[in-house]
């Protein structure tokens, strides 16, 4: 008996819960699209972001355009998966017939990152998603939402058929 649980204790994957390892302020160094960094405008270069240890996040960008300041609620599941909730903003049908202040509208929703790398200094963390969910969402900044026309319908339309992989990278600051 005593051998049978030596064998199978030998076996458990000795992982350290993420959830402990999360809370603190990161900053963000970079971000990827489909592997090519991107250049980053001055407001996210200064994104910081807040994870509260009570389930609570914040971010910052000290020169945002739309909002400096976002928040939302996070939770770790089965220690792979980083669960934030995000606005996301998506436009109206016939936004073009309708006043800018119409054309689109906000969600508040579940948002899923996979956890590439989880240390006590640094975060690394994908997801795969449209582009213009990534575009005009607030994942850890708010960005501007144009005025939808005729000109720009077919490039906005386009950007929420396009699918890319995203990576954030963020540095623990305390």
């Amino acid at each position: 008996m005593v051998l049978l649980f030596f064998l199978f204790s030998g076996c458990k994957k000795d992982d350290i819960d993420k959830t402990d390892l999360i809370s603190g302020l990161w900053i963000q160094e970079k971000v990827t699209e489909d592997g090519r960094d991107l250049t980053l405008p001055e407001y996210q270069r200064s994104l910081s972001l807040l994870i509260e240890s009570n389930g609570v996040y914040r971010s910052y960008a000290k020169d945002a355009i739309v909002a400096k300041e976002h928040y939302g609620a996070w939770s770790i599941t089965d220690n792979t998966w980083l669960e934030m909730t995000v606005d996301q903003w998506h436009f109206n049908a016939n936004p073009v017939s309708l006043p800018p202040a119409n054309q689109w509208i906000r969600n508040h929703l579940l948002t899923r990152f996979t956890i590439l790398s989880l240390t006590g200094d640094r975060l690394e963390i994908r997801i795969k998603t449209f582009v213009g969910e990534k575009k005009y969402s607030a994942m850890f900044v708010e960005q501007v939402r144009p005025v939808i026309t005729n000109a720009n319908y077919d490039e906005i339309s386009e950007e929420y058929m396009a699918i890319k992989t995203y990576i954030f990278t963020f540095k623990k600051v305390q």
